[in-house]
């Protein structure tokens, strides 16, 4: 019996090499095509069409559209082959289009058609103007009210804080000091005015003073309602395994009432930028809250307009930080509750 034996020789094993992952690409979206067409036809429409009304040269405004439309397209380049900057160029895509047509709007019918005459209403070129000719006065006047509006923030939050602790602890400071709290405390801060200026020695003073009594009260009310609101079960356990009353408010009561103490500073914010306008009106020589009255008496529009751009600037960065604060802070109730 004949066996037939393989003679060809064994070849060693060639371990195949993986193919390279493709690198995946993520082109722009047709809205961000026509957002960034609608930037392009703004800043053509600016640098184009001729001024119907020549009160600001259109050149400065047109070259800052121009710049957009090229921060954009390479926004859109880069975010080709990132994933992070294409999600969040997707996010921002609808506000990029509307602040297009709301700015070529702007544009056309003020200083290209003259349909919103002014003086009370101003072209873009315009308020551009006005930031470069005042930029020294509108810096002093957002120095001084930052500084007064957080000297009295800071002041109000304090004494909210404390008075809020106070009442929601104690029994007796909250049979006595409650009623007051709301009797005294949803009068509007303005109302006080009159006192203010009797009582207080400088107009400065009693500006801080009606800043920082609009923090208190919401700040007082919320953090009494969150100190009284702490589960009975978490002061039993800490009594039980020793802890003194300081322990029990400071790393009990107060943790616990954290949520209820941040929507306080948050509505105390919006009424301290209110009462700000209102204290800025008591004789303080420099702010936007005077600016703003200032330039009204000359019927300087563009002006006026430009100040209140800039509160408006000042009280999205505030709440901007305030909400990033809180989130800091309150990280484990992220999944509980969203900002």
């Amino acid at each position: 019996m004949t066996t037939t034996v393989d003679t060809e020789p064994i070849r060693p094993s060639v371990r195949e090499t993986p193919a390279a992952a493709p690198v995946r690409r993520y082109p722009p979206t047709l809205g961000f095509v026509a957002a960034w067409a609608l930037w392009a036809l703004t800043a053509a429409v600016t640098l184009l069409v001729p001024d119907e009304l020549q009160v600001a040269a259109p050149l400065a405004i047109g070259v800052v559209f121009s710049a957009l439309t090229v921060a954009l397209a390479a926004w859109a380049l880069y975010a080709y082959r990132n994933r992070e900057a294409t999600l969040r160029l997707r996010h921002w895509t609808p506000w990029l289009a509307a602040s297009a047509v709301w700015f070529l709007f702007w544009e056309y019918s003020t200083a290209k058609t003259g349909w919103l005459p002014p003086p009370h209403f101003a072209s873009p070129q315009q308020m551009l103007l006005v930031f470069y000719s005042d930029a020294g006065i509108l810096a002093s006047s957002t120095w001084h009210s930052l500084l007064l509006l957080l000297t009295g923030f800071a002041i109000g939050a304090v004494a909210g804080l404390g008075t809020g602790i106070a009442l929601g602890w104690s029994k007796l400071a909250s049979y006595w000091g409650n009623p007051v709290l709301q009797t005294v405390g949803p009068v509007p801060a303005a109302t006080w005015l009159p006192v203010v200026l009797v009582l207080f020695p400088t107009t400065y003073s009693g500006s801080i003073f009606m800043v920082a009594f609009g923090v208190w009260f919401p700040v007082a009310a919320l953090t009494r309602v969150g100190i009284a609101g702490v589960a009975r079960g978490y002061f039993d356990v800490a009594q039980t395994l020793g802890a003194s009353k300081q322990f029990l408010i400071w790393r009990v009561a107060v943790p616990g009432a954290l949520p209820s103490i941040f929507t306080g500073i948050f509505m105390g914010l919006g009424a301290s930028l209110a009462a700000l306008a209102v204290a800025e009106l008591l004789g303080v020589k420099d702010g936007l809250g005077w600016y703003i009255q200032w330039t009204k008496g000359w019927a300087a529009y563009p002006r006026m307009y430009a100040a209140i751009v800039i509160m408006i600037v000042v009280c999205r960065t505030l709440m901007v930080v305030l909400f990033r604060v809180r989130n800091r802070v309150l990280a484990w109730e992220k999944d509980l509750v969203r900002w």
